[in-house]
């Protein structure tokens, strides 16, 4: 069997409206804190991602936490207001080099680059008062709270826009914003493209699924939002299997794990993805846990026997995920013929991708070309 496996941002959409939501919300913090009228520049994000912090409610909380200790050294009794609208101050300070910092948490010894950046500022910290210590450590371990983080309400205020963010959440958003993703995200194909790849697809012993770490509505409100369906739709492939957050980290949380824990870098994101591509929608995630986690082999694994297997993902935790998928069937006697495309152009993200045992490619149509020759 041929199997494809897509990431949605930077792969199928070039997604601006993550990007500008992060923009967004920065610059809001920004003018809050007393800093200049300022988001994040494209290179600035680039830094981010590359040390695979590509969740923007993680970027978001970094650099406001950046922001916190470079204001307390002119005013110790600064706060991070709670919620929207914000009020910007006079500009008192000057904005931080958010890539010099975050080239300075490479030097940490921690495999996790969110910990990293905790840990470099809060060194930056040493012998501060206990209040800036606390509303530190809870810009990190509240970011992906509604009722604890700024930075994550205003990320999924811009993301959703305002009448979505009210309906799901059941809160006033406190500002008037349409819905970034839907706004600015675009297909990195064209519509004659996306029906040309379709109908390879919709060959005979072919599949497809999209694995992305955005995330989808699930039944237990684990990351319950619809972006991982919204981009789908943006990007033309909204008939494909996808596999996302809402549904891994509903079934994480279940298990008494943290949420995250089968999101890549996690082998059961490309097991899940690889089930759904075969067209096993029912089962194929808990079948994933089962093989990851347990060690339990099921027959339907024995349909991707020396199966072709392309993945198109412009992060390193994704080809990690793949490769670890790999070595476990490997394990039980299933080989696949696996190979990573990394979709990139920046020299860091080049770099990262390289290092993550991907050909690196500029887009995902450049990839299919090499995959799939005549695809077009």
């Amino acid at each position: 069997m041929d199997i494809l496996l897509f990431d949605l941002d930077g792969v199928l959409l070039n997604s601006a409206g993550y990007h500008r939501s992060l923009v967004e919300t920065v610059r809001q913090v920004s003018r809050a804190l007393g800093f200049a009228d300022r988001g994040l520049a494209a290179d600035e994000i680039e830094s981010f991602e590359v040390r695979d912090i590509t969740a923007e409610w993680d970027s978001s909380a970094i650099v406001t936490a950046l922001l916190l200790v470079e204001a307390w050294r002119t005013d110790p009794q600064m706060e991070l207001p709670r919620r929207p609208p914000l009020h910007a101050l006079p500009i008192q300070h000057a904005f931080p080099d958010v890539r010099a910092f975050l080239a300075d948490t490479d030097r940490v010894a921690d495999s996790d680059p969110v910990r990293r950046a905790k840990s470099a500022l809060m060194h930056r910290l040493d012998g501060a008062p206990p209040s800036q210590i606390t509303a530190l450590l809870s810009t990190f371990e509240e970011s992906r709270s509604l009722v604890g983080s700024l930075t994550f309400w205003l990320v999924q205020l811009f993301n959703l826009g305002s009448r979505r963010f009210e309906a799901i959440y059941g809160l006033p958003p406190g500002l008037e914003t349409p819905s970034y993703l839907e706004t600015y995200d675009r297909p990195t194909l064209n519509p004659v493209e996306s029906e040309a790849l379709t109908t390879w697809i919709t060959g005979g012993g072919r599949g497809a699924a999209i694995v992305t770490n955005r995330p989808s509505t699930s039944p237990m409100g684990v990351f319950n939002s619809p972006e991982a369906e919204i981009g789908a739709r943006v990007s033309g492939f909204g008939h494909l299997p996808v596999v996302a957050a809402g549904d891994l980290g509903w079934r994480a949380a279940a298990r008494g794990l943290d949420p995250q824990a089968f999101l890549k870098p996690s082998p059961v994101h490309m097991l899940a993805g690889l089930l759904r591509a075969m067209g096993q929608e029912s089962g194929s995630v808990e079948t994933a846990i089962r093989l990851a986690h347990l060690g339990e082999f099921d027959a339907v694994w024995k349909d991707l026997r020396d199966a072709r297997v392309w993945l198109f993902e412009d992060s390193p935790k994704g080809h990690t995920a793949a490769r670890l998928a790999a070595q476990l069937l490997a394990e039980h006697g299933i080989s696949l013929d696996l190979t990573l495309f990394g979709i990139g152009t920046g020299p860091e993200r080049k770099q990262a991708l390289e290092a993550a045992g991907a050909s690196v490619v500029p887009d995902v149509g450049t990839a299919l070309d090499a995959a799939i020759p005549g695809w077009r």
